[in-house]
């Protein structure tokens, strides 16, 4: 599995909004790429005008795929009144992981 993180700021008061605009366009403009696993907006508990936007992809060649598309390049453009300073992307190879948990209800 691969995971792509984009490390952002956000200018004061603007992480609801740049909240409200994730869920309608950058979470359904992942459902038609190949071999997304998820996608998730995290904000920081410390700073709240601090996230993370992670995808993960079952292969390097999905994610390949991805940034050839030019896609990610147009979410990011859409949030640029909102960023505090530049965004940062860092890929990863996921190398060790735990299994989910499954809940068994008896």
């Amino acid at each position: 599995m691969y995971v792509r993180m984009t490390f952002f700021k956000v200018r004061e008061g603007k992480m609801s909004d740049l909240r409200d605009l994730y869920n309608r366009e950058v979470i359904p403009a992942h459902k038609d790429h190949k071999g997304v696993r998820f996608v998730h907006l995290l904000e920081s508990l410390d700073d709240g005008n601090e996230g993370i936007s992670v995808t993960a992809w079952d292969t390097k060649a999905d994610v390949d795929a991805y940034e050839k598309s030019g896609e990610y390049e147009k979410l990011v453009g859409l949030f640029k009144e909102m960023y505090g300073g530049e965004p940062s992307l860092k890929s990863f190879e996921v190398t060790a992981s735990s299994e989910p948990i499954l809940l068994r209800l008896f």
